[in-house]
């Protein structure tokens, strides 16, 4: 870690699978309370249109995504 690096922890939503801030209770997007600290893999969705990867997680807003989430 640098010296003044922040860790920001992060949670990944059951529904969804956007990951949000860990102080977060509610999914920002789905509006679900079905947040997890047991998620792995990450895909940063920056055009859904285009994005093959969002077409396939049904993914319609830009954002960073859980692959799997438990």
């Amino acid at each position: 870690m640098l010296s003044g690096e922040l860790i920001v922890e992060e949670r990944a939503c059951k529904n969804c699978h956007l990951i949000t801030r860990k102080d977060k209770s509610l999914c920002p997007k789905c509006k679900t309370h079905t947040l997890s600290d047991d998620y792995s893999g990450e895909v940063i969705i920056l055009d859904p249109q285009h994005s093959k990867i969002a077409k396939y997680m049904n993914i319609n807003i830009k954002g960073k995504y859980a692959l799997r989430v438990r």
